[in-house]
């Protein structure tokens, strides 16, 4: 159970990582700052001014998932 749950973060962290990196250039051009909290099944992402903001629009979507959160500009991490 312990290794599914880590093999999942390690999944949600690592494809995070990409549409992040995917999704930068929009972000950085349409966002000065911010935060970004991405849904990695659909690649939905969120972006708000705190993290606080960023993950409750996140959560009114898709309330039972967990999320990859950065700051724009900077890697961040997983988020429940």
């Amino acid at each position: 159970m312990v290794k599914s749950i880590m093999s999942k973060q390690i999944s949600i962290t690592s494809k995070g990582k990409t549409i992040y990196y995917k999704i930068l250039p929009i972000l950085k051009k349409k966002y000065k700052t911010g935060f970004v909290t991405i849904e990695t099944d659909s690649e939905e992402f969120f972006v708000g001014t705190t993290p606080i903001e960023a993950i409750n629009k996140a959560k009114k979507q898709f309330p039972r998932k967990q999320f990859f959160m950065a700051q724009i500009g900077k890697m961040s991490g997983l988020l429940k």
